[in-house]
């Protein structure tokens, strides 16, 4: 968030070229993330000034850029596509609605608290995510560039010698050769987009363009609500708040890295919020962290919230003076800069390693990135998060369960000489659970087994000494457990409740169900006890 220490002149001249630099770099990929999402350049324009200029002011990651990137721009394109199809007086509208109630959904998540958790996804759902969003943006490119949907395309020498077809290619090339080292001068893209622009001048050929943008500022747009709309709405927005919420903080993670600073996870996810749901007001599409971007920024001075902003207002000002020449840019070289960065983001590192990777997370990845693509991105990670998910629960049961035992020998070799004593007189009456760490709902199951195997004539005294927290579910096994002895006039014996188990206990009223006399403070005193009977 923006405050007045950060205007000082040992910032503000690395903030003025930092936003410079990510502006030059920031042009092209609105102006085609625009084109691609069906609602026009200004929208992409438009997101990166409102969305860049409002989550630098009020966000937690001092160096972010915020505007349109890949993600955001294919679900943009497909809410845009099945809204109007529901809808065609009120689906534009309702779209941008969308955005709006998705930043709102942003804005909840930080008041919530809720930033540290999006991070916790498994790698392979994200890399299958991304890779998927990656095939996506380049199939959504090949009817710009070949006049064509994907259906319809003809394999034949003349589509591939056209015009519109070779100057994609060729720009393509370009930006595929164009060494990384230059970029820090001057960006591929911007390259590419002044050649086009150069050849569109000299040539005769009637190419498509993107068309001139309004000099004038975009107008005010109530949101529009339809009741019929209102479950898809809701699904869509919460789709478009998850994934700028995700590419704003894994942008953050990679600004932590570099600046060796760290974010505010709730903040950062309130001042992305802000800038959608303004956005949505004004027709724009839905923004995020922009990782090229915001690395951009920093390398060239950027420290300071500042800089973000100064991005955006640059933007502004080349809109305004100079939005009438986007009419002379074809859309060949915007087609070329997707497809590069639908390249770029499919996760080709883990793909080479297939291989060496466990089976389990080669399928999680495979089968998250077919989903992207055949059916849907919202249940793509749905069900990628929930079988990670559950993979995770049982890996950490089976860890969890080793943290249950019956003391044999070897454990009771292993006590204290007065506590081995006292046990050892009391041994064939007594059989003593040992329970440590933290012991989750996936334990419950296990728990009760390891009791139903045991000499149920005998008193079982249950150790909490080394436990530090029990689960509802494996609170309600163990009432269970104390239910079944006392069903067969069995006694059973508690020793050291912390106050955690104690709370989580009395939550259910569990403490009531057994003779005061029977919870102890220590094991020794539980065994004397015993020894005294």
């Amino acid at each position: 968030m923006l405050s007045i220490s950060h205007f000082n002149r040992n910032t503000i001249k690395g903030d003025i070229f930092g936003a410079l630099t990510s502006t030059i770099v920031a042009l092209p990929f609105a102006l085609a993330f625009g084109v691609t999402s069906g609602a026009g350049a200004s929208a992409g324009i438009y997101c990166a000034i409102l969305t860049g200029f409002f989550a630098s002011l009020f966000g937690g990651t001092n160096q972010q850029i915020t505007g349109p990137n890949t993600g955001l721009t294919v679900a943009m394109a497909a809410i845009l596509t099945h809204f109007v199809s529901l809808s065609p007086e009120n689906g534009l509208g309702a779209a941008f609605t969308v955005v709006t109630l998705a930043g709102l959904f942003q804005m909840l998540f930080g008041l919530l608290k809720l930033g540290k958790y999006f991070i916790l996804v498994s790698y392979p759902v994200i890399s299958g995510f991304t890779s998927g969003i990656g095939i996506l943006i380049i199939l959504s490119q090949i009817e710009p560039l070949f006049g064509l949907p994907l259906s319809d395309l003809s394999y034949s020498i003349t589509t591939f010698t056209d015009t519109n077809v070779l100057l994609g290619g060729a720009c393509l090339i370009l930006l595929m050769l164009w060494p990384q080292r230059f970029n820090q001068v001057v960006p591929g893209s911007i390259v590419a987009l002044l050649l086009a622009v150069m050849f569109f001048g000299i040539s005769d050929s009637p190419l498509p363009v993107v068309g001139a943008i309004s000099s004038e500022l975009p107008s005010f747009s109530l949101p529009v609500w339809e009741s019929a709309l209102a479950g898809e709405m809701i699904k869509s927005a919460l789709l478009i708040a998850t994934l700028s919420t995700l590419d704003s903080l894994m942008t953050s993670l990679t600004v932590d890295s570099i600046s060796k600073d760290l974010h505010d996870s709730d903040k950062e996810l309130v001042g992305q919020g802000i800038g959608n749901m303004i956005a949505g007001f004004f027709g724009a599409l839905p923004g995020g962290g922009a990782t090229m971007r915001t690395v951009t920024n920093i390398r060239a001075g950027g420290t300071t919230p500042l800089s973000g902003m100064l991005h955006a207002l640059f933007i502004l000002a080349i809109v305004l003076w100079a939005g009438e020449y986007t009419a002379f840019i074809p859309v060949a070289v915007l087609s070329a800069i997707l497809i590069n960065v639908g390249i770029n983001i499919i996760d080709w590192n883990f793909l080479k390693r297939l291989h060496q990777i466990p089976l389990f997370s080669v399928g999680l990845m495979i089968s998250t990135m077919i989903l992207s693509v055949a059916v849907d991105l919202v249940t793509a990670v749905l069900i990628g998060v929930f079988i990670a998910n559950l993979v995770t629960i049982r890996r950490l049961s089976e860890i969890q369960l080793d943290n249950l035992s019956i003391f044999t020998d070897k454990e009771i070799a292993q006590l204290p000489s007065d506590e081995k004593a006292l046990f050892e007189v009391v041994s064939n009456d007594v059989l003593l659970l040992n329970i440590s760490g933290p012991i989750g709902f996936g334990v419950a199951r296990g728990l009760k087994q390891s009791v139903s195997q045991i000499d149920q004539n005998k008193t079982l005294l249950v150790d909490f000494t080394h436990a530090r927290f029990v689960g509802i579910t494996s609170t309600i096994a163990i009432e269970e457990i104390i239910l079944s002895y006392q069903n067969q006039g069995k006694d059973i014996l508690l020793a050291c409740l912390c106050d955690r188990i104690r709370q989580d206990f009395d939550k259910i009223k569990l403490l009531d169900k057994i003779d005061e006399k029977h919870i102890f403070k220590t094991r020794k005193d539980a065994l004397l006890y015993m020894n005294k009977r």
